[in-house]
């Protein structure tokens, strides 16, 4: 399968590993860069000089992608500044002016991320970046382009978009991505992602944690979001969807008889809108493997693999797909067991879950599953390793945990 990207205002087809007009636009006109000094003047000039290196280098880059940026307003921390010292120091500032993004660059991702991605993600509610430095040592115009993108899909701008067929159009679908973790005192993590316009680009998130003894709450959380997801769906698009397809990870078709309260409640939001749906359970740790025979050798197979027999159970509609290609170690495909739901749309559910892998904004190509579920895997990822709470109120539109 070849998937087709439209990028820029032509809408016209082009490698999205290249530069490229973007899509969205989200110009960085207002924001903050927070740096940490030495006392050591010699050691403080250098720091500097990266410092002004860096946004020398993100600004051609933004040059190269026809965005606009400013520059910031330069704040200096003294080197034996603590991290309340930073928490207030942007707290001070953010009650003086508004600024749409901060910018905090360190030397290492010391428990200073920690507490800064808690402050920014769950506290105060406001879209940040952390840089390191050691990581613009090397091919920094190749990273700040990749920051520049993350930044303007922080900031709900988009890369690109897919070449929908007319099929996929006439539906306006609404796409949902569901994983979970588990986090430290018993509790679960539940990520859930929703796209709420049409072209699958904009972003509504929430994660709800939910503690293990609280069985109850798990079966209506993802109904519960779905709620909020079609209001914020018809607020966009001034209608409600016509269809939604649900990719669940975490589940196994093992436990798929568990999931029936947990889809009974999806269902009745979805009846009491009139909204069609496919609730389906999503694998990345499958035990097949596939392979292209070239000549007297067998390689993996090329980005695009699609198989919907021989090996899927003919009981059921499911399917495999390997998006991108795999060039260490043997690809493991990604498998997709539509479980439940009633949108009787299968033909064009595999070449949809195709292209969707190639959304994610955080990667320029194809990631294994579609952009709305890696993003879950990413918010709750970042919600068990760091932040350990829920996501800000002010940060449910756009994807500010990339």
């Amino acid at each position: 399968m070849k998937e087709a990207i439209l990028i820029g205002g032509e809408k016209k087809p082009i490698d999205p590993t290249h530069t490229f007009d973007v899509l969205s636009k989200k110009d960085m006109k207002k924001w903050l860069c927070i740096y940490r000094t030495s006392n050591d003047k010699k050691t403080n000039n250098i720091i500097y000089k990266k410092a002004e290196n860096f946004y020398n280098t993100l600004s051609e880059a933004f040059n190269e992608y026809k965005l606009n940026i400013s520059e910031p307003n330069w704040i200096e921390m003294n080197e034996d500044d603590e991290v309340d010292e930073w928490i207030n120091t942007v707290e001070d500032y953010m009650k003086k002016d508004k600024y749409s993004f901060i910018v905090f660059l360190l030397d290492d991702y010391d428990d200073i991320y920690k507490d800064l991605k808690v402050h920014s993600l769950c506290h105060n509610g406001y879209v940040s970046q952390v840089v390191k430095f050691n990581s613009l040592k090397k091919n920094a115009m190749s990273v700040c382009s990749k920051i520049l993108l993350q930044i303007n899909s922080k900031l709900s701008g988009a890369s690109y978009m897919l070449k929908l067929g007319d099929d996929i159009k006439k539906r306006k679908l609404m796409i949902i991505g569901v994983d979970s973790s588990h986090i430290k005192g018993k509790r679960t993590g539940v990520a859930m992602v929703s796209t709420i316009n049409t072209s699958f680009t904009n972003f509504y998130n929430k994660e709800i944690i939910i503690y293990e003894s609280n069985k109850t709450q798990l079966q209506f959380c993802i109904s519960g979001f779905i709620k909020e997801a079609l209001a914020q769906y018809e607020d966009f698009n001034k209608k409600l969807p016509n269809g939604i397809i649900i990719y669940r990870q975490g589940a196994s078709f093992q436990q798929k008889e568990f999931l029936k309260k947990e889809v009974n409640n999806i269902q009745k939001i979805c009846d009491d809108n009139k909204i069609l749906y496919y609730y389906i359970l999503v694998n990345t740790k499958t035990t097949y493997k596939f392979f292209e025979k070239n000549q007297n050798n067998y390689d993996n197979p090329k980005g695009g693999l699609l198989v919907l027999d021989g090996v899927t159970n003919r009981k059921f509609f499911e399917f495999y797909i390997q998006p991108q290609k795999v060039t260490g170690g043997s690809a493991t495909p990604s498998c997709f067991h539509v479980a439940y739901g009633n949108l009787n749309f299968p033909e064009a559910i595999p070449k949809l879950t195709f292209d969707l892998c190639h959304l994610y904004s955080n990667w320029q190509g194809a990631v294994r599953v579609p952009h709305v579920l890696k993003s879950t895997e990413k918010l709750s990822k970042m919600t068990a390793k760091y932040t350990l709470e829920e996501l800000n109120d002010n940060l449910k539109i756009g994807q500010s945990y990339l």
